[in-house]
């Protein structure tokens, strides 16, 4: 499916493509998506597809709105600048590892770049982006995580291309 963001309908992939329908949602499927953004952001990015629970599907299209995807790449452009200056952290912040962070500077670039880009995405790679952000035991943040910064980065770019193109 892919997430065109400023329309919340699915859209075909590629010609000659069937058109997913979403789901019928109930308040209890907004509900969901809303209180459990988290556990259906891991479903996401492990590659559950969107249409499989209307909430899945919910997210997705949140996950996938333009507005959103920019925030996220300005965020990530941020923790780039930032890992090149020498400044100490807020006492109630968690940073991230500054060397992980100018050691893959480039392919944080380059998936902020991707995300910024108008035009349809799949909500998988943009789950993955979310994730490698926000998730304080990370590797962008905790450094006994031994999982590769560079690796999950690239791996949302990827991801964030619509199947079937």
């Amino acid at each position: 499916m892919v997430m065109e963001p400023s329309n919340p309908k699915p859209t075909p992939a590629a010609a000659g493509s069937r058109l997913i329908a979403p789901p019928r949602t109930r308040l209890r499927d907004h509900l969901t998506a809303r209180l459990r953004a988290r556990r259906l952001d891991l479903e996401l990015a492990a590659g559950t597809p969107p249409e499989a629970t209307a909430a899945l599907a919910l997210r997705g299209y949140r996950l996938a709105d333009l507005r959103r995807r920019r925030v996220l790449a300005q965020t990530l452009r941020r923790l780039v600048r930032e890992a090149g200056h020498d400044r100490p952290p807020g006492w109630a912040r968690i940073t991230p590892r500054r060397e992980r962070v100018t050691a893959t500077a480039q392919a944080l670039t380059t998936l902020a770049d991707t995300l910024a880009r108008p035009g349809p995405v799949a909500p998988r790679g943009v789950a993955q982006a979310w994730l490698l952000v926000t998730d304080g035991t990370g590797p962008l943040y905790n450094r006994r995580n031994r999982r590769s910064v560079e690796a999950q980065a690239r791996s949302a770019a990827e991801n964030l291309r619509p199947r079937g193109t």
